[in-house]
Parts: structure tokens; C-alpha cells; sequence
């Protein structure tokens, strides 16, 4: 009887650890920014539909405009993202950096370069990122996918 016992805890233990692990998501999550320009509405789709090549041509477009400062760092955040799922992630990097100086409160870039660093390897500043998009935007889904995925890692 003790054997039985000592199995089926076992047997529980290991089928939770298997749960909580098949609920964390493989890959971070990209937040992508959508505004009233018309070049950052589409792009945004491009990041939505993971077109990727056309999410860093119309950001560069953008960026290397007269746009708002407001436009241009939503243009740069999305312009992280698609360098990052690219593996460009030293460009990526720089276009949240980018983004952040011309907005200080762009959750957005902070958790963009977060998973930039994360698909890079650098797990630290990934995570230290994503703690950062979480006190900016600890509300919104990918900062929260983001936080629970350096959990589990």
C-alpha cells in the first residue's frame, strides 16, 4: 500500500510539472502598435499577419521621416519587432532604443527589445525588459505572456 501511495504521487507530481510546462509559450510575444498614420496602420498589419520584410520597409519609411514624434516611435517599436523576427536583433535593438528616447513610456519598445534580447540569447535583459514593460503596461497580454514565459524558462 505505502508503494501505491508513494506512486501515485509520483505519478501526480510528474503529470503537474508536464502541465505547467505545455502552458508556457515556446516564443515571446512581439506587441505591435497601430496609430491614426496611415503607414503605421499598415504596417501594424504586416507585424499581425508576420510579414516581416514589409514591417521593416514601412518602418524604415517612417522613421527616416517628418512624422510625429509619437508616429515615429510606434513606426520604430514595430520596426524592433520585425528586426527581431528576422534575427537583426543588434537593429532591432537599436530601433526600441530609438523609439524609447523619442517616448520614455513605450511598453511597446521596452517589451519588443525584450524579446529581441530573448531570441538573441540574452536572457537577463530580456527579462529585465519585460520587468520594465510590466511596470509601464503589467495590464496588457504580451508583457504579461512575456513575464510568465521567463517564469517557466
Amino acid at each position: 500500500m505505502f508503494r501505491s501511495i508513494i506512486l501515485a504521487t509520483a505519478l501526480i507530481a510528474g503529470a503537474t510539472a508536464g502541465a505547467q510546462a505545455q502552458s508556457c509559450d515556446a516564443e515571446p510575444q512581439f506587441a505591435a502598435h497601430r496609430t491614426a498614420n496611415s503607414g503605421v496602420r499598415a504596417q501594424y498589419n504586416a507585424v499581425t499577419r508576420g510579414e516581416w520584410r514589409q514591417v521593416i520597409h514601412f518602418g524604415e519609411e517612417i522613421a527616416n521621416s517628418g512624422a510625429a514624434p509619437g508616429q515615429r516611435a510606434a513606426a520604430l517599436s514595430n520596426l524592433c519587432a520585425g528586426y527581431a523576427a528576422t534575427g537583426e536583433f543588434e537593429l532591432a535593438i537599436e530601433a526600441c532604443d530609438a523609439a524609447l528616447e523619442l517616448r520614455d513610456d513605450a511598453w511597446r519598445a521596452m517589451n519588443n527589445r525584450g524579446v529581441a534580447h530573448w531570441l538573441a540569447g540574452d536572457r537577463a535583459a530580456a527579462i529585465a525588459d519585460f520587468n520594465a514593460a510590466a511596470a509601464l503596461a503589467g495590464d496588457e497580454d504580451e508583457v504579461r505572456a512575456n513575464l510568465s514565459l521567463a517564469q517557466c524558462a
